[in-house]
């Protein structure tokens, strides 16, 4: 699957469950009626638990040159307030996930369906709100290294 380029967002949710965040790859669009995407998250994480329960997600789109965004929220060993603290400038979204202000785009969700699948569970969300962000071109993930495309 290193072969295999992706978009790099870091997923975000908050609620009841708590504030978390982890770095992702496996985001896609879903359908455009209603506007919908998924993500899918390892059912032996943290963050799945914390999905489940706040059924609430933003996807940040990480734009070039936020590499180190990326391996802050993919670093198991720093604690989740200082990921979301070291990531800057938070946006408030209409389902109370934070979006990170120095992405690309930031896309709220609220859980419609999370379906378990191996190792994994496909989270389905439907948007609620699209925030445009600071961050211009995309950052991508590649025979495990980043690449900016302008």
């Amino acid at each position: 699957m290193a072969a295999l380029g992706a978009a790099v967002s870091v997923i975000t949710t908050d609620g009841p469950a708590g504030r978390h965040g982890i770095t992702a790859t496996a985001v896609c669009s879903l359908s455009d009626q209603p506007a919908s995407l998924l993500v899918c998250v390892n059912r032996s994480s943290r963050m799945h638990q914390v999905l489940a329960r706040n059924g609430v997600f933003a996807v940040n789109v990480l734009a070039a040159g936020q590499e180190e965004i990326s391996r802050l929220f993919a670093n198991p060993a720093r604690d989740m307030a200082e990921r979301f603290d070291l990531a800057g400038d938070l946006v408030e979204t209409s389902v109370h996930a934070p979006g990170l202000a120095a992405a690309q785009i930031t896309v709220a969700c609220a859980v419609t369906m999370m379906i378990e699948a191996s190792t994994h569970s496909i989270v389905m969300g439907e948007v609620q709100q699209i925030v445009g962000g600071q961050g211009q071109g995309a950052l991508i993930y590649y025979k495990r290294d980043y690449h900016a495309l302008r």
